[in-house]
């Protein structure tokens, strides 16, 4: 009997702590879905801002600091879907969110997920538990662009419940204690914990990195409607518990077992006593007085909660309408007044009357973008949500309406500011466009100017000589010298030969290749090239030597191949012409840093190039050697060449150490046969 009055009188207790808790988390359940469209938050994961994320940091996070300071939240961060995060609003201090990952945070997967998340937890940077309430950040195509996350700190609401008298706690859905009015009962457990739930606690350090440790169960004092566990010095405690409305979460009431216990002596000895001679009068004496301190007892709570409520729905900076279950005002705050312009008797006022549209249909959906009607008829933009709460059995609605007038002129502001830097980016742009083009241009010209040098000397100066050996050898057949006009005959030939070669690479340069193609081996064009070069080598005096563990099939042209090959083998040896220790060096790599790659290198020793020569080296008509001793075509034309291929020509020197050139090709087969040898 006395262990159900005890039931009774907590299940009224735990219904005025519950209406506490939430409405300090009903405060800011509106939070993360308005910020999550409020367009500085959209414009901080665009990204602009994300390509320079130290550029925009601080004015993102300083705007983050600003609207947690109104909201009276503990934190509002932004993270981006990696779960890194970008902004927040303790960025300035040495626990600053920024840079942390939470990506294995529930709140952060359940909004990455398209919900909304609802998740306490202790900080795992900070350290201090909280109430994690996120939202998704969506972009104007509805791709997620990150999340924002608002922290609540429920410590006051903890030390208001200490303040009581009560003792009181909160368990999440495994029966974990996260709230109490005695923090040494924060993360303890009603029952012991399974190894899978151990391991999750360990993944997502929802109550930081100590292991919850279960409570003492006194097992033979329990019941369906309540338990009893041994704390301690406290002694066995009988616990009642009740569930709360629209959360996963259980509140508990504890009172001593003694306490009930004793009570029970004391009743059992009156009515022993007593009862011979004041049994009826004692009885309905008692029963009288029962219940009219049971009637005061709720009377008062009931006045308590009320008074609380009317507290918090007064002290937020929102406004915010107490509503009856048929959407009559039963209190008006004075930031409604205020925003409403409302005077003299609120009771009559219909939230019909104020919003436009009204949605009741919504209730408990999240918020809704209206027009708020103030009473001389002028309107301005809000945001509103409309939420169903329980007082006792009656059910009633929370209007929370917030004004948004000074963000949607931030909005026009931004997208003012949008325009012109892209505006900016726009002149910009042209601005770099035509330097390239004059860029180009200079480039042609210069490339034209060098082609102009030496086509003029590799052209004139053969003619100039015609001229010559055509004038002397009329000269020589008027004095009848056969063997000499023989003579010029043969050097004339020679120089058309020569002019003949010219127009050849000439064609090769401008004229279109032949694209015929099949695998063939790597190494068969470096043979070719070394024996058609073999005598210069000789003459020279070159050091020779060729490294190729194994040999490789590309798919080219053959005569595409040994010309390039050609090419290259010829200017190392005009490198190392005339050194008493030239060398050179070829080497096939068929299994290297790129595996699907065949590179052939030639490497030589001669007196290099420099870093300007290098830039220069594969333009037409550019040439380090001396006037007339090269048109500047065969690099040119080898480049174009392995591009056609689908392959790369290289440079690598250093001036007096050597060059080398490097030709890559996608190998299509390989196989074992190599040599390496001088």
């Amino acid at each position: 009997m006395e262990i159900e009055s005890a039931k009774q009188d907590a299940v009224q207790r735990l219904s005025v702590y519950k209406t506490s808790l939430s409405a300090t988390i009903d405060r800011h359940l509106y939070l993360p879905k308005i910020l999550s469209s409020d367009p500085r938050i959209i414009s901080a994961l665009s990204p602009t801002s994300l390509e320079r994320p130290d550029l925009y940091s601080a004015p993102y996070s300083n705007l983050l600091k600003t609207m947690n300071r109104q909201a009276e939240s503990d934190q509002i961060f932004v993270m981006r879907p990696s779960g890194l995060t970008l902004y927040s609003s303790n960025y300035q201090s040495s626990d600053s969110f920024v840079g942390e990952n939470y990506s294995y945070r529930p709140y952060f997967q359940d909004a990455m997920a398209g919900r909304l998340g609802l998740y306490f937890a202790v900080g795992a940077t900070s350290g201090i538990p909280g109430f994690f309430r996120s939202a998704p950040v969506y972009s104007e195509t509805d791709d997620i662009l990150g999340v924002i996350v608002v922290k609540i700190d429920l410590s006051k609401l903890e030390h208001s419940w200490n303040q009581s008298g009560d003792s009181v706690w909160v368990t999440d859905e495994e029966g974990i204690i996260f709230l109490a009015s005695d923090p040494k009962l924060h993360y303890r457990s009603l029952a012991p914990l399974s190894d899978a739930l151990r391991s999750e606690l360990e993944t997502t350090r929802q109550y930081g990195g100590d292991p919850v440790r279960p409570l003492e169960r006194a097992t033979q004092w329990q019941s369906d409607d309540w338990s009893t566990f041994h704390l301690g010095e406290a002694g066995a405690q009988l616990v009642f518990e009740t569930a709360i409305e629209g959360y996963p979460w259980k509140m508990h009431m504890r009172i001593p077992l003694a306490r009930v216990t004793s009570q029970v002596r004391w009743k059992q000895g009156a009515i022993g006593i007593l009862y011979a001679a004041f049994v009826a009068g004692i009885l309905f004496y008692r029963e009288r007085r029962r219940r009219t301190l049971a009637q005061d007892a709720l009377a008062k709570m009931t006045a308590a909660r009320e008074s609380h409520q009317r507290a918090i729905i007064q002290n937020t900076d929102v406004g915010l309408l107490n509503l009856d279950a048929d959407f009559h005002p039963l209190f008006v705050n004075e930031r409604a007044q205020a925003l409403f312009c409302l005077v003299g008797d609120v009771d009559s006022v219909r939230p019909d009357r104020l919003l436009d549209p009204w949605e009741p249909g919504y209730a408990g959906g999240g918020s809704c973008r209206a027009e708020g009607i103030r009473s001389d008829g002028t309107r301005f933009p809000v945001f509103y949500t409309l939420n169903p709460i329980h007082v006792g059995d009656r059910k009633e609605f929370i209007l929370t309406v917030q004004d948004i007038t000074e963000l949607t002129s931030a909005q026009r502001a931004l997208q003012e500011i949008n325009r012109d830097l892209e505006h900016r980016v726009e002149e910009r742009t042209r601005d770099l466009e035509d330097a390239q083009a004059a860029l180009a241009q200079n480039q042609k010209l210069a490339a034209l100017g060098r082609m102009s040098a030496a086509l003029a000397h590799e052209i004139n100066q053969p003619i100039t000589a015609l001229s010559n050996y055509v004038a002397s050898s009329q000269i020589l057949l008027e004095r009848n010298r056969l063997d000499d006009v023989h003579t010029n005959f043969q050097k004339i030939e020679d120089l058309l030969a020569r002019l003949s070669r010219l127009s050849r690479q000439l064609r090769i340069f401008a004229g279109k290749r032949n694209s015929g193609s099949a695998p063939i081996s790597m190494l068969a064009p470096v043979h070719y090239a070394i024996e058609l070069l073999k005598t210069r080598l000789e003459e020279e005096v070159i050091r020779f030597e060729l490294i190729a563990q194994n040999d490789c099939r590309v798919q080219a042209n053959t005569m595409v191949l040994e010309q390039i090959v050609v090419n290259l083998l010829t200017n190392a040896i005009d490198a190392v012409s005339g050194q008493e220790d030239g060398r050179i060096i070829v080497r096939l790599d068929c299994s290297g840093a790129q595996p699907d790659q065949a590179v052939l290198s030639i490497e030589d020793n001669g007196h290099g190039m420099t870093e300007e020569q290098m830039s220069q080296v594969f333009e037409p008509f550019y040439t380090t050697k001396p006037m007339g001793k090269g048109l500047g075509l065969g690099l040119a034309i080898s480049y174009s060449l392995a591009l056609d291929l689908g392959g790369d020509l290289t440079v690598h020197s250093r001036l007096n150490e050597g060059t080398r050139f490097s030709l890559s090709l996608p190998i299509t087969s390989a196989t074992e046969s190599g040599d390496s040898h001088e």
